[in-house]
């Protein structure tokens, strides 16, 4: 009675994972009250003697069955505090018949009896479940009315959002209490929008389909993704006429259980017989659930729970569970359970990862050739990593110039158009999606030359669905290498612009080295020859780190990123692989925390550069000696300092992609 009260809780929508155990118990009870019907004619024939003896021990095996329900029932359903959400219910009963099946398993050929009863008992009971599995999968549909599924929709979130492949799901996991301990709960994936529910609920995740967990996550989401798409092939590939001719998933799940206990037979008549056998027994339960319908008898104690009632206040209970039914035979069903986990994995999970790797493979070719994913991804590189050199050059350049020319640049009218001057030329339609603002930074963070440059930040305008994988919080860390690189090609940049004729000397001391065998050595030519020594060094370092970063680092990850990307099987593993490309390049930009020092080192000597730069420009005479000593101080100690720690590093082996770095810089400070 308890549990026809929850199912039929009125105005709320049926609970079926919950109408399926009591269907699949009302079938186990028809087939005992057969028995007893047969016993009573018996009795009432009087042709043969009947004791209570043998009426207890032709009942025995149905006794001992009785008490294995009895105890799954008050486990499973009875003992659930009232008020417990349908999602732990259902999950709950699941487990238990689940380890039940387990348990049994382990004792032998003692309880094959009782171990084909909860076999039969679970196929029953999971049927909405993989329902649920096959709607979402199929058709990106996560029909769920009772809320009773581990996976639950978030309304808030449209699929047209970039934040739905991250929020719109949740997934409900906790740990059951097993022998006094507790476990700890399993936590939902980030990129699938899990959220973990207070303990206290004592929310409980389901066992049989946790192997599988992230194939029915990515092709359902996928299958929503792909529906809300303007996708030709998922409307091919899934339409009305394909869709009715398939079969579903729990279909497929019975059939391949069934074949299972199919190799064992010794001859194909056996086979036949079976399958006969088989819809006899069906066409003979229809019958007896008919013919109890229209007794409307709702008072039978060997029903223990109102089944009568159930049926005529669910209209639609008898035509979901009883159309389509198969009914294995229960004596061969032992091979299948001995081996329960097998039979999920032989019978089960393929199926579903199947549609997995369709569905997914679907979603990636749209994603890639109708929304072209690769060619925003490279335009991320291009402008983001400098790697459209040529265009990105026209415009770093202005504001290098600029800066050399002692002018005002940070005015956003003049970036935005010689951004748009320098992509428009070769890349008309990406100079719509390209922009550049100038955020607000600290005056204390402005106190070095090198610093100037913070605050810069490009934006790439990335249409959805493609920006659930260039996300904004992507396009931060691109921010960041973009600044570095920009602070390493401004330093590089005004190296590379310096002229000797720059250095004012007067004609009775000009220095000519290279003509004269026996040059003066007084301080003047002593101080300029000082300064060409120190940009020959400054300009091999800022040259090491620019091939270090553009050609060790850029490159070849980004040539290993482009690999891993046409690999890519679904969009949850692509969002993993480009945040992880985007990691590596920003652990190995030396832009990670942990290694800050290492980058203010760098900083200190490419401010270094910027001075060095400024006072060359100056001329002759606007500097003394003083400032030449102290900046050849300054660059040793950091050139002297990299070279220690990187070396270091290398032999530790922690950082294997430095020991090019490292071995460029220790050669340059052999020349110190």
């Amino acid at each position: 009675d308890d549990l026809s009260a929850t199912v039929l809780l009125p105005g709320n929508p049926p609970f079926r994972t919950y109408q399926a155990f009591v269907w699949a118990l009302y079938k186990y009870f028809i087939s005992f009250k057969e028995e007893l019907a047969a016993i009573e004619r018996d009795l009432i024939t009087k042709d043969e003697t009947v004791t209570l003896m043998a009426v207890l021990e032709s009942l025995y095996p149905h006794l001992a069955q009785i008490k294995v329900l009895h105890k799954v029932f008050c486990t499973g359903v009875a003992d659930v505090p009232p008020g417990t959400p349908n999602v732990v219910r259902a999950s709950h009963l699941l487990n238990t018949l689940y380890k039940a099946i387990i348990e049994y398993d382990s004792v032998g050929e003692a309880s094959e009896q009782a171990l084909a009863l909860l076999f039969s008992l679970w196929v029953e009971t999971v049927r909405p479940y993989l329902e649920i599995v096959d709607e979402w999968i199929m058709h990106g549909h996560l029909f769920d009315p009772a809320r009773e599924f581990i996976i639950q929709r978030n309304k808030d979130v449209p699929v047209d959002h970039r934040d739905f492949w991250y929020a719109t799901y949740t997934l409900y996991s906790v740990s059951e209490a097993v022998d006094g301990e507790e476990k700890l709960s399993d936590a939902a994936s980030g990129s699938s929008g899990g959220e973990q529910a207070a303990s206290s609920r004592q929310l409980t995740m389901v066992s049989f389909l946790k192997p599988v967990l992230k194939q029915v996550i990515m092709a359902g989401k996928s299958m929503q993704l792909l529906k809300n798409l303007d996708c030709k092939e998922a409307e091919q590939h899934e339409g009305p006429a394909r869709d009715a001719e398939r079969t579903s998933l729990y279909m497929l799940f019975l059939e391949s259980v069934q074949s299972r206990l199919r190799r064992g037979e010794e001859s194909p008549t056996d086979t036949v017989t079976e399958q006969q056998a088989t819809k006899r027994s069906l066409i003979k339960m229809q019958s007896i659930v008919a013919r109890h319908l229209e007794l409307g008898d709702i008072h039978d104690p060997l029903l223990a729970i109102n089944f009568a009632r159930l049926y005529l206040e669910q209209s639609d209970f008898h035509e979901r569970f009883s159309g389509g039914d198969i009914i294995m035979d229960r004596s061969s069903e032992s091979v299948t359970c001995q081996t329960f986990e097998l039979t999920l994995r032989s019978c089960l999970y393929p199926h579903i990862q199947l549609r997995y790797i369709e569905c997914c493979g679907n979603l990636m070719r749209t994603l890639k050739k109708d929304y072209r994913l690769i060619e925003y991804l490279q335009a991320m590189r291009n402008y983001f990593l400098l790697e459209a050199g040529d265009t990105m050059y026209d415009f770093y350049t202005a504001i290098f110039d600029k800066v050399l020319e002692k002018e005002s640049w940070q005015q956003l009218s003049f970036l935005n158009v010689q951004l748009q001057e320098a992509v428009g030329q070769r890349c008309p339609e990406d100079s719509s999606r390209l922009s550049i603002f100038l955020e607000t930074i600290e005056p204390t963070r402005k106190k070095q030359p090198i610093n100037n440059l913070d605050g810069l930040t490009l934006s790439y305008k990335v249409p959805w669905p493609v920006d659930i994988v260039i996300s904004s919080e992507c396009q931060k860390i691109y921010n960041q290498v973009f600044l570095l690189l920009l602070q390493i090609k401004w330093a590089k940049y005004s190296l590379d612009t310096l002229r000797f004729s720059e250095l004012f000397i007067s004609k009775d001391k000009r220095f000519d080295g290279g003509h004269e065998e026996n040059p003066p050595k007084d301080p003047v030519h002593q101080q300029i020859h000082r300064m060409f020594l120190l940009r020959v060094k400054l300009m091999h370092f800022v040259n090491s780190l620019h091939n270090y970063i553009m050609t060790r680092i850029l490159h070849s990850t980004g040539l290993e990123f482009q690999h891993q990307v046409q690999e890519a099987k679904d969009l949850d593993q692509l969002i993993k692989i480009h945040y992880r490309y985007l990691s590596t390049i920003h652990d190995r930009c030396l832009l990670r925390e942990k290694v800050s020092f290492v980058k203010e080192a760098i900083m200190k000597v490419l401010n270094l550069v910027l001075i060095f730069s400024d006072r060359w420009q100056a001329g002759f005479g606007a500097w003394k000696i003083e400032s030449i000593e102290k900046m050849e101080s300054d660059f040793k100690n950091c050139h002297m300092f990299l070279v220690t720690i990187l070396n270091k590093a290398v032999c530790r082996g922690s950082f294997p992609h430095l020991e090019s770095l490292a071995l460029s810089l220790m050669a340059g400070f052999e020349q110190c």
